[in-house]
């Protein structure tokens, strides 16, 4: 899809990444030339984190999720047609060996616990859309130039110990990183990061604490949160912060994504606003031009306002093409909010936040992992949701719609009967109220995050039809991706042992991992 690739492109054009023109596999890894000799710790820093704040090599990720729909041509992964995946965060593994090497004394410890963290990211990246892959011998290229595929179990094993590490690493690190363009090198703040980061990762196994105790997750959980080094505002968000300089522009303006016009939100994500009448629908959305502006208004229709909720009606993300785009081409669908069409600094990307750990342990304590209160997490998320969306947003009409986000709204919302997390009758009542505020708040943030929760939880229900389903099963949305072309290439016969021992030789989009079986 050209649009999203400029997407995945134009927002890190101002950083050069080491290895532009590389292919993702691991003899390249291998006979990669040595980096310059002006190469610096700082620099491989940069080219890390902000490969980082990306999308992990694949795009779509609210397409997948059935948030928005792309109205220019049929785009596959909206339509569950999704194929190989990708090592690249791995291959960049290498990159973080450098930095460390090159790093001076005073600031090893900080570099090496950035090391640990993105190395657990990385692996944590390629389990989760693949399953089993290479991870004890990934990273030893001299040796291995064929590394074995380690089980999914033992995969995370590695990533939990790595996040061990990294969280032991920042805390005994006495100097900043050079070349952090998101937390000025502070190591605390990375600390907490990596903390926040073990949360996820612990909370996606949830499905296997009970036939797996060697991974302690329950443990492990209430350690990270009782120890309290983890996020405590929004200030501590990791995100990506554009500006209207050249190759640091909001990806989405319309210079950049010329199809953005195209992008429509979807009933999965407008109903439920309007029905919780939340006022994320204005900050996320524009509306309908046809319905709000004299130019578009079919004959005999009347002229509503842009804060009318009739100005938004979402299109179904798995209806007939032809008839969604007609509804696109009639100018008939919310298109996204202007602070991302037209504004080159548009809001800065999260790749974890405060509200969404929130949210993690508003789960937590519900399932009696933690002994907090699952009301007050639940609460804070949400508060801390809808503060950073209005402090990401100018207060001005044309990006709130006249809708503005105050404090009493915030209260008001979370008493409102629907949102209410007394008003949840059973515990799957609660944890879909939960579910529901990480889709709602995710929107354009935490990429992927949201369909690992749908295919963790089957919540919130996303639409299928089997008439347009390009999936080969017509009656479900695919849960991983195949393994990479290079690999089924060049490492054939551990690609094969790995698909014997998981699913008796199989390779399919459609089949179970470890992790959510």
């Amino acid at each position: 899809m050209k649009t999203t690739n400029k997407i995945k492109t134009t927002a890190f054009g101002l950083f050069l990444l080491f290895f532009v023109g590389c292919t993702s596999d691991f003899d390249d890894l291998n006979t990669n030339p040595d980096t310059s000799s002006s190469t610096t710790s700082s620099m491989l820093a940069t080219n890390l984190i902000i490969a980082h704040a990306k999308t992990g090599g694949k795009e779509g990720s609210d397409f997948l999720s059935k948030r928005l729909f792309w109205g220019e041509q049929v785009y596959n992964i909206q339509y569950n047609r999704i194929g190989k995946g990708s090592f690249e965060q791995i291959r960049e593994i290498t990159n973080a060996q450098k930095m460390v090497d090159l790093c001076t004394d005073d600031r090893k410890n900080a570099y090496i616990g950035l090391y640990y963290y993105m190395k657990a990211w990385a692996f944590y990246s390629a389990t989760m859309t693949m399953g089993d892959v290479p991870y004890s011998e990934a990273l030893q290229i001299e040796k291995f130039r064929t590394p074995k595929y380690d089980e999914q179990k033992d995969v995370f094993k590695g990533i939990l110990h790595d996040l061990e590490q990294a969280d032991s690493y920042f805390a005994i690190a006495t100097k900043s990183m050079e070349g952090d363009p998101f937390y000025g090198g502070d190591p605390k703040l990375w600390r907490k990061a990596a903390n926040v980061f073990r949360l996820k990762v612990l909370l996606n196994l949830e499905k296997r604490v009970a036939d797996t105790p060697e991974l302690k997750v329950k443990e492990t959980f209430k350690k990270v949160v009782s120890e309290g080094n983890i996020f405590e505002s929004n200030a501590d968000n990791l995100k990506i912060t554009y500006s209207d300089k050249a190759g640091q522009q909001n990806p989405f303006h319309k210079n950049n994504t010329r199809s953005i016009d195209t992008y429509a939100g979807t009933k999965t994500i407008i109903d439920p606003l309007k029905q919780l009448k939340d006022y994320r629908l204005f900050y996320y959305f524009a509306p309908a031009q046809a319905l709000t502006e004299s130019l578009y208004l079919p004959e005999g229709a009347s002229l509503l306002q842009r804060n009318d909720w009739n100005a938004y009606n979402g299109l179904n993300a798995a209806g007939d093409f032809g008839e969604e785009q007609k509804k696109i081409a009639a100018r008939m669908h919310p298109r996204l909010n202007d602070i991302y069409r037209t504004s080159y600094i548009g809001t800065p990307a999260l790749r974890l936040s405060y509200a969404d750990m929130n949210l993690i342990l508003a789960e937590a304590a519900e399932i009696g992992w933690i002994d907090g209160v699952a009301k007050t997490y639940y609460e804070k998320g949400i508060r801390a949701s809808f503060e950073y969306v209005r402090s990401s947003v100018p207060d001005e009409e044309k990006y709130t719609q006249g809708m503005s986000i105050t404090n009493q709204y915030i209260t008001d919302y979370l008493s409102s009967p629907e949102v209410a997390y007394a008003n949840g009758n059973t515990q799957k009542d609660r944890l879909k109220k939960i579910w529901l505020q990480a889709t709602l708040g995710s929107f354009l943030h935490l990429a992927w995050d949201s369909y690992y929760q749908y295919r963790r939880t089957a919540y919130p229900e996303l639409p299928i039809n089997p008439e347009t389903n390009l999936n080969d099963m017509k009656d479900r949305i695919p849960v991983r991706w195949l393994y990479p072309e290079w690999e089924t290439n060049y490492n054939r016969e551990q690609v094969r042992i790995a698909l014997e021992r998981q699913w008796g030789g199989a390779e399919d989009i459609n089949k179970i991992m470890w992790i959510i079986k």
